[in-house]
C-alpha cells in the first residue's frame, strides 16, 4: 500500500471513490475533506491509497500536535473492502508518521461504526475516554523501528 497527495491528475478518481450505502453516515465524502484539507493547509493533508496500480482508498492527515499524526478521514472503496487494504492503509500511515518521528496516531469515529472500530481495535487503537462533538476519539501509540 502506498500513499500519493491527491493532485489534479487524480482527484476526480479520489472524489468517486464510495464506501458502502450502509456506511455512507458515518463518513464525510471525500469531496468535502479535500475542500477541508483546502482550509486546513498545510497542516491538513489529503492522500490517496494505492494498491499497486489501483486507487483503493483516502484519508485525510492533520499534523497540529508536534508528537500526533490525526487520521481526520480515512476510508477504502467499497469496490475494495475485505481484502485487508484497510489494515494496509493504517499500516502505511503508521510509517508516515514514524518517518516524521512522532510517536502517536489518533483518530475519532462516530460511535455506532462497528466495522472502522474493529479494524482500528485490531490495529492497536485505543479508546482514550474522550469525545470530540458526537464522536469517539481513539489513539495507538507507536512503537519506534529500532
Amino acid at each position: 500500500m502506498r500513499l500519493e497527495p491527491v493532485t489534479e491528475d487524480n482527484y476526480r478518481a479520489v472524489i468517486a471513490l464510495e464506501v458502502h450505502e450502509e456506511q455512507r453516515s458515518f463518513v464525510a465524502t471525500n469531496l468535502k475533506s479535500i475542500a477541508d484539507s483546502w482550509i486546513h493547509r498545510p497542516r491538513m493533508e489529503p492522500l490517496a491509497l494505492y494498491s499497486g496500480d489501483d486507487l483503493v482508498g483516502f484519508t485525510l492527515l492533520f499534523r497540529e500536535q508536534p508528537h500526533d499524526l490525526h487520521i481526520v478521514r480515512f476510508m477504502i472503496d467499497r469496490r475494495a473492502q475485505g481484502r485487508g487494504l484497510g489494515r494496509k492503509g493504517l499500516a502505511a500511515i503508521a510509517e508516515v508518521a514514524r518517518a516524521e518521528r512522532r510517536t502517536r496516531l489518533s483518530l475519532s469515529l462516530v460511535p455506532g461504526n462497528a466495522v472502522a472500530r474493529g479494524l482500528y481495535k485490531a490495529f492497536g487503537f485505543e479508546d482514550t475516554g474522550e469525545v470530540d462533538g458526537d464522536e469517539v476519539v481513539m489513539k495507538h501509540d507507536l512503537v519506534p523501528v529500532p
